[in-house]
């Protein structure tokens, strides 16, 4: 019965089977529920009420100290939620009633830091309830914001666990989406384009008026971790962007304390945001203009800008890697990296002065400007001079260690600030470049830096499902390299290093060796050049 009821969900082209889920396996109850994966060959004998239930969130009390948890562990990584009215909402079971979407992809990233094993388990769930759900939507997602922000969620929590697949489309189909509803240009001075989209966003979202300033400041929120995550899914492989700066008219949202102070009765902000502007020099420039009130949200936004320029750059079809051309364009991205390091006030200069609720960005920001160094300089070094190539790698290397003296400031203070897939990438990088140089020089002050980030990847293992066991995993084959490998990667560059199958292959035997069936990545992967999310690794 419980089988034939579901039938309405289905849609041509959709089968319900579990991702990597057969017939023939043994599964638990609880792990069985209608996704885009499971078929319509299974049973009613299969779907019982331990199922249906498993379809639910859990009870209020529950999604309050899952809401706590979230503010209290993971809001450094979104910061796109007010906290007060969220919580407000949550308490009267609002969203429960207006956006189950979202509630469904909070438990799921959220269920990890709780401390009963049961809620724990449920995570993944509420993590499949969730993109099931978001499968659903179409165009005009009702409500708009809480959709963009159920998406964010999702993208971050299907990278700790290998469904890089689910977090590439989702981001694409969430831009999409965004740009029906006009959010996109939200800022954009011409009135009426930002007329039309006034008018979409209220017919989508069932409003017969403006949104408030605090609404609005929380999409521009959304929209810029949408955008950032964009460019964080982009530089580890070589695909292209897919939100264009020139279609996106956003601007920095305020401070922090500014943006948690408001309250949904302010109609229009007195607060005056600051335009983004596509001109990379009056960008950086704009950030060294309120250094009394830093806000580090504003410098991790023009972070990733940068990173994104340096992105395309760096994996151009066009520019050769030997050229003149692309050495003058590093020289241009690196020069305004270093401008922007010195626009920076010394409270977002070093975790250890930064205020305790700018910490988690802090690290972020730095692990990010130094993962564009090392980019710009661990460069192919053919037709290049000894004496050139040892100068670019030497400042690739300085910025490795830069993000292991990071590493050491915030475990000093709380391991949380570093346990987040936005910067798991950029951690592998730079212990890539450190074992190179430790292993070609003999300098043991290299391998301590290594030994520190591996310890990290140990510590995001314990957190997230398979995100830290993969860099773990990479990580020591690296190390196990020859001498001759290592030179031939020093050579070869950024992308010869990324190009490196082997590791892969490696991951994946290991994977397949450590880790039980039934807790594997929804599939394991092979490798294909600059064809997916996390260093060419393809689910």
């Amino acid at each position: 019965m419980l089988a034939e009821s579901l039938d309405f969900m289905q849609f041509s082209g959709m089968s319900f089977d579990l991702p990597g889920f057969t017939l023939s396996e043994s599964v638990a109850p609880s792990a069985q529920y209608p996704t885009p994966g499971f078929t319509a060959e299974h049973s009613g004998s299969t779907l019982g009420l331990e199922i249906l239930e498993s379809l639910q969130l859990p009870p209020r009390p529950i999604i309050l100290q899952l809401g706590e948890l979230f503010f209290e562990h993971l809001y450094h990584i979104f910061p796109c939620f007010h906290k007060k009215s969220f919580l407000a909402k949550l308490e009267c079971g609002d969203l429960e009633k207006d956006a189950p979407l979202l509630l469904y992809a909070m438990c799921s990233v959220t269920a990890r830091y709780h401390p009963e094993t049961s809620i724990r388990k449920r995570s993944k769930e509420w993590y499949e309830q969730a993109r099931f759900s978001y499968d659903l939507t179409r165009r005009r997602p009702d409500p708009a914001v809480r959709t963009i922000q159920a998406v964010l969620l999702l993208v971050f929590h299907a990278w700790t666990i290998g469904d890089y697949s689910t977090s590439w489309l989702f981001l694409g189909k969430a831009w999409r989406q965004a740009v029906v509803l006009g959010l996109n240009r939200m800022d954009a001075s011409d009135h009426l384009s930002e007329t039309r989209a006034i008018s979409e966003y209220s017919c989508a979202s069932g409003k017969i008026d403006i949104e408030s300033a605090l609404e609005r400041e929380e999409s521009r929120r959304a929209l810029w971790l949408l955008f950032i995550m964009d460019r964080m899914h982009a530089w580890p492989t070589g695909w292209p962007n897919a939100i264009p700066e020139i279609q996106f008219k956003v601007d920095i949202p305020v401070a922090e304390a500014i943006f948690q102070g408001m309250n949904l009765d302010l109609r229009d902000s007195p607060f005056v945001n600051v335009p983004f502007t596509r001109n990379m020099s009056r960008l950086v420039n704009a950030v060294s203009v309120s250094k009394d009130s830093p806000n580090v949200f504003h410098y991790v936004i023009v972070a990733h800008v940068l990173l994104g320029r340096v992105s395309e750059l760096v994996h151009s079809l066009h520019t050769s890697p030997d050229s003149l051309e692309y050495a003058e364009d590093c020289t241009e991205l690196d020069d305004m990296i270093v401008k922007f390091h010195l626009s920076l006030p010394r409270t977002a200069s070093s975790i250890l002065e930064a205020s305790p609720a700018d910490r988690g960005h802090v690290a972020w920001l730095h692990i990010i400007l130094n993962t564009m160094t090392i980019l710009l300089h661990y460069r192919r070094n053919k037709n290049v001079s000894v004496e050139e190539s040892a100068s670019q790698f030497t400042l690739a290397v300085i910025a490795a260690r830069n993000v292991a003296q990071i590493v050491k400031d915030a475990s000093r203070i709380s391991i949380d600030l570093l346990l987040s897939a936005h910067i798991a990438s950029s951690l592998y990088i730079a212990a890539c470049v450190l074992v190179i140089q430790w292993r070609l020089t003999g300098d043991s002050s290299f391998k301590e830096d290594v030994d520190l980030i591996a310890l990290l990847f140990g510590r995001m293992d314990e957190v997230f499902s398979f995100l830290g066991l993969k860099f773990k995993i990479a990580l020591e084959h690296d190390v196990q390299k020859s001498l001759e490998d290592l030179q031939s990667l020093r050579k070869r560059g950024f992308k010869g290093m990324l190009a490196d199958c082997t590791k892969w292959t490696h991951v994946r035997e290991e994977v397949e060796r450590r880790v039980p069936t039934n807790n594997r990545p929804p599939s394991l992967f092979t490798c294909v050049p600059f064809a997916n999310r996390s260093f060419i690794i393809q689910p």
